[in-house]
This record gives structure tokens, sequence and C-alpha cells, in this order.
């Protein structure tokens, strides 16, 4: 029989090696029997261990350059539509501030890049929770938090917004107070965001890419060539794009 190999190391072998001289034959006996039944024991819990590590090895890593990429466009975008002045209010998920996910890469980035701004004052992170009934994709802001934030930071340049926007109510449309801080958000849901557009809501929304890229050229090398390879900046200029 062809001895077990677990993690690069044939146990079965090992196994069989320590089983032939404690077993079998007319001196077998229960003390025998014990030890082979340890020995057994043994042998399995390393295998286990050693296909543990074995498939933790082999699990596939996320590449973090198109989230490195999300966090140093969304910063220097947000500069741009501010003039590089003024206080700019971060809207997160609890998981973008904490742990080590692809989210919280993208907010770190971002936290660090929009400090090369010196004319641009970041404002402590305002976590929200997220609203579970938006729909397909990811869950965003609920429309109450949403004109609540807006309302109670009038003064602020800009809302950052790392979740996605309220689902668009057609019969109900959101409108903005003279003043208002202009709205920037990461969107990852799949609803449809034109009319933060028409109704003039949205500055500036970064999805999803929803058109070919313009030029591939292989693989992205950097955290700006993995951003436009993944994603997409949408404005009043080229919203026009989207779908309705």
């Amino acid at each position: 029989m062809k001895p077990l190999t677990v993690g690069f190391f044939p146990w079965g072998k090992c196994y069989t090696s320590l089983l032939g001289p404690l077993s079998g034959g007319a001196n077998d006996n229960p003390d025998r029997r014990k030890k082979v039944t340890v020995i057994a024991i043994a042998v399995i819990a390393i295998s286990l261990v050693s296909l543990f590590f074995t498939m933790c090895e082999s699990t596939p890593k996320i590449n973090p350059l198109p989230f490195i990429g999300l966090g140093e466009v969304l910063a220097d975008e947000t500069a741009k539509a501010i003039n590089s002045h003024g206080t700019v209010v971060p809207v997160v998920a609890s998981y973008h501030t904490t742990g080590s996910t692809p989210m919280a890469l993208e907010w770190k980035t971002f936290s660090k890049n929009l400090q090369k701004h010196s004319g641009v004052n970041m404002a402590a992170p305002i976590v929200v929770k997220l609203d579970e009934v938006m729909g397909m994709g990811e869950p965003g802001i609920s429309r109450a938090d949403f004109e609540n934030l807006i309302q109670k930071n009038a003064s602020a340049g800009a809302l950052v917004f790392f979740v996605s926007l309220p689902a668009w109510e057609a019969n109900h449309p959101l409108t903005l107070p003279t003043g208002a801080p202009k709205i920037i958000a990461v969107h990852n849901s799949p609803m449809p965001i034109k009319p933060y557009f028409v109704n003039s809501i949205a500055t500036l929304l970064i999805t999803s890419r929803q058109t070919p890229e313009e030029k591939v050229t292989g693989e992205p090398k950097t955290p700006r060539q993995s951003f436009n390879r993944y994603f997409q900046v949408f404005t009043a200029q080229n919203y026009q794009t989207l779908p309705d």
C-alpha cells in the first residue's frame, strides 16, 4: 500500500515502521496494543496539523493594489473637488477602521494621502450602521442617515462616503440645501446612480468599471494602474454614459 503523505512527510510509512515491531505475532499483548493505539492517535493528530498548515499556505492572497489605488484616487479627487481647502468628513463602516481587510487598506491609504494636501482638514470619521434592506449589492447608508449627515455637517467642504449611497426614489427625490457640502462616494451597489448627477446631488462617484479600459497594457503593476483597471470616476462631465 502506498504510504500516506501529508504536508510532504510520509506519515503512513512512519506509522508502519513503528507499528511493525510493536504489534502482531505470538508476543502481542495488551501493553503493546496500548502503545500502538497511542502512536496511531499521535500520527493522526500530527497529520491533521500538517494538513491544516498546508491548506493555509495554499490560500490565495488578495491583491492590495486596487484598494491602495482607490484610496489614492479618492484622496486626490476629494482635494481637487474642494480646491484643496476646507474640511472633509469621512463616512465609513466599522470594517473600514478595524482589522486588515481590503476596505481598511482603502481607508488608511485615503487618510494618509489626504494629509498631503496642507489646506485640507480631515475630521474624525463617522461610523454608520449600514442599511441591510437596500437590495442587491453591498448594503449602504440609509436615506435618513444620509440626510441627517448633510444637515449636521453643513459647514464642511465635502462628505466622503466609503459606503454606497441610498437607493434613489424617483417619486421622492433627494434635494440639497443651499451651501451643502459636496457629496463624494465610493458606490459599490449596482443600483443606478445617474439620478444623483441629473439632480445635482453628487459631485463625484467612484464605481466598479462601467466601460472598457481605454489602454490595456498587460497586468497592472502600480496602484493607479490597478485602479484604472477595476474602477472608474464619474462626475458631472461624464455621467451621461451611466445606465438610467
